[in-house]
């Protein structure tokens, strides 16, 4: 069987040929995500990747083509994006699912498992022995993203201020965030604030971080509460019933919030983790022969 699988990311689009389950081809090139009326030019953006590798693999169209998506949460965009995709006849059979719900498919090869996923946002999507689905998290940044580096970066921001006005302890944090930020002292940093976007100030979290791993008792406590947040999403999804993987900016081999997730969950909760990366296109198998045998 020869599938296409597609991870269409905020930052970048991977599409991968296989035939037989086995790996034939790859093509990247910068993403975006999902939104309404933008079905049509991600379905292009996919086909410029997907038809050279057709072609390389002197095939006209693909027996099924998963694409997971990122802002693909709801019916309405996958819909839209399923029908762009249709029209290009790129596959006798099309699947649309998230971006996260590929990396799952990936990370347990299409058996039962949860998938925690930290990065500027953060989310745990789960599926059982009975191919029953579980998301938790993934809300965005004014109602969920528990535990994300946008989440962490807040509340360094929040310690810094409150230190600024007397309220709070004293912390190396002000230092380390101006230098991320690029602002001269607390003045700057307080005008950054005001019109920073999410991923400006999620582009805070490794500061926060490597100030807690010198030793910084304030961001030590922003980082511990990370992990806490972090691992009740995984538990709400099932952890410690299922196995659990991790990917994302944080908690993707060598990151810096992996170990101490994993720690807990293990100790506390009794979960199996599962340490290798991830390859979300590598997912796509899994769902086309899922999505054929209905």
């Amino acid at each position: 069987m020869i599938v296409l699988g597609a991870d269409v990311g905020g930052t970048s689009t991977r599409v991968v040929l296989f035939k037989d389950d086995s790996e034939r081809g790859r093509a990247e090139a910068p993403g975006s995500p999902m939104r309404s009326g933008e079905g049509g030019r991600l379905a292009a953006a996919v086909v410029d990747l997907a038809r050279p590798l057709l072609l390389r693999g002197k095939t006209v169209r693909a027996d099924a083509l998963v694409v997971g998506a990122s802002g693909a949460g709801r019916e309405v965009e996958r819909d839209e994006l399923l029908a762009a995709l249709q029209k290009q006849r790129l596959a006798w059979r099309v699947v649309v699912t998230t971006d996260a719900e590929l990396a799952r498919a990936a990370a347990f090869e299409g058996g039962p498992g949860v998938l925690l996923i930290a990065g500027t946002g953060s989310i745990a999507v789960a599926r059982d022995a009975n191919g029953t689905s579980r998301r938790v998290g993934g809300l965005g940044w004014r109602m969920g993203d528990q535990g994300s580096a946008y989440w962490i970066a807040v509340r360094a921001l929040e310690a810094v201020g409150a230190m600024h006005d007397g309220l709070g302890t004293v912390t190396h944090l002000a230092e380390a965030l101006c230098t991320a930020a690029r602002v001269p002292g607390m003045a700057g940093l307080i005008q950054w604030s005001a019109t920073a976007t999410p991923s400006e100030v999620a582009a805070l979290g490794p500061a926060v971080l490597a100030c807690a791993a010198s030793g910084d008792p304030v961001a030590g406590g922003v980082r511990d509460a990370a992990v806490n947040a972090l691992v009740e999403l995984a538990v709400a999804a099932g952890a410690g019933r299922l196995p659990v993987a991790m990917s994302g900016g944080l908690l993707a081999p060598d990151r810096p919030l992996r170990d101490r997730v994993a720690a807990a969950l293990e100790q506390a909760h009794g979960a199996t983790i599962i340490r290798r990366a991830i390859d979300p296109c590598r997912g796509a198998p899994f769902l086309a022969k899922e999505a054929i045998e209905r």
